[in-house]
């Protein structure tokens, strides 16, 4: 069963392979920052500090919303550090294996 950790916390969660991220964790009580959940506003954006690769590839529409975040926040963070995130959306993103995240956002426990 993949885990979930979440970045500059002691935050563990074990997920169902295939489970999308945000629900995953959310159905553990974990309150990620979020607002459609449909992968249009981009609210729930985050980088994949470890494991990119044991997410599904994004889809069209995550890969939309991606393109207008990455702008917003070289905008606001430069592009040398934008250019170093693997910027994923935690409602549209499928977990396949471990991954280490850092929601972009406010986050309650």
């Amino acid at each position: 069963m993949p885990t979930v950790s979440i970045s500059g916390t002691d935050k563990v969660f074990h997920v169902s392979e295939n489970s999308i991220l945000y629900n995953a964790l959310a159905d553990q009580g974990l309150d990620l920052p979020h607002g459609c959940l449909a992968g249009s506003c981009g609210a729930c954006r985050m980088d994949v500090v470890k494991g990119s690769e044991n997410l599904a590839p994004a889809s069209a529409i995550e890969k939309n919303t991606l393109e207008a975040i990455a702008s917003e926040l070289t905008s606001s963070e430069g592009a040398e550090k934008v250019s170093q995130m693997n910027l994923r959306l935690s409602c549209r993103a499928k977990v396949l294996g471990d991954v280490e995240i850092k929601p972009l956002g406010r986050l309650n426990f």
